[in-house]
């Protein structure tokens, strides 16, 4: 995939075992989501809380596929993370279900984390560093893992849904999978682009319905 080829700067890590790469994209895209020039800290605390957050996402998704002994390697690149596994065995509808749902219920745990750690951070809370963190790592783990449910390849929603329809025995799973995900993508960039205002979002569901339409197309070819 773009931007997750090998690179002399890569940052290697391992957690339980697991292999973890960060391309230098996933620095730049990071702090370019939040560039401010005149607050550096607050570019470098957002880069931190992003790479916090996607790294126990992508640790939710690997764990539970190595539950399955799927050896897995996570990846973070500048698309966000990927939990790369070799399901060879064992694999079924429901397997992958789990090991999809696992990562943005990791990322809702750290949301829970957050939630119980803010009261105790009360008297430091009017240092809007500090204040900063907290709202970084309550937007990332919830409304992103929330959006993340969406029934839109390739978000985890999308892979629940083509798991779950291959599970019903459709003929086409993947078609069917990429159908919705086309109208869901759709719907979700036209309410990014025309209500919530949020150009990103609304920028990265047409691209995903793009990506769903060229797949619906290459099928038919």
């Amino acid at each position: 995939m773009f931007g997750t080829e090998p690179t002399p700067f890569d940052v290697r890590l391992q957690a339980f075992r697991i292999p973890i790469r960060v391309h230098p994209s996933f620095w730049i895209a990071g702090a370019a989501l939040s560039w401010n020039p005149d607050h550096l800290d607050f570019v470098f605390l957002w880069v931190m809380c992003l790479f916090v957050s996607i790294l126990v996402h992508e640790m939710g998704h690997a764990l539970m596929a190595e539950a399955f002994r799927w050896e897995s390697e996570i990846v973070l690149y500048w698309g966000g993370g990927l939990a790369m596994s070799q399901r060879y065995h064992n694999r079924t509808p429901w397997r992958e279900i789990a090991v999809s749902l696992a990562g943005p219920f990791a990322g809702f745990g750290l949301f829970a984390l957050t939630l119980l750690v803010e009261p105790l951070l009360q008297n430091q809370m009017h240092d809007r560093r500090v204040s900063m963190v907290i709202g970084s790592l309550i937007y990332i783990n919830l409304y992103w893992g929330l959006v993340n449910l969406l029934p839109v390849l390739p978000l985890d929603g999308g892979q629940v849904c083509r798991s779950f329809l291959t599970w019903c025995r459709l003929r086409d799973p993947n078609r069917a999978a990429a159908t919705i995900g086309v109208v869901v993508a759709g719907l979700a960039a036209a309410f990014f682009l025309t209500q919530s205002r949020n150009n990103f979002a609304g920028i990265m569901f047409a691209m995903f319905c793009m990506q769903n339409i060229g797949y619906l197309q290459s099928e038919r070819r």
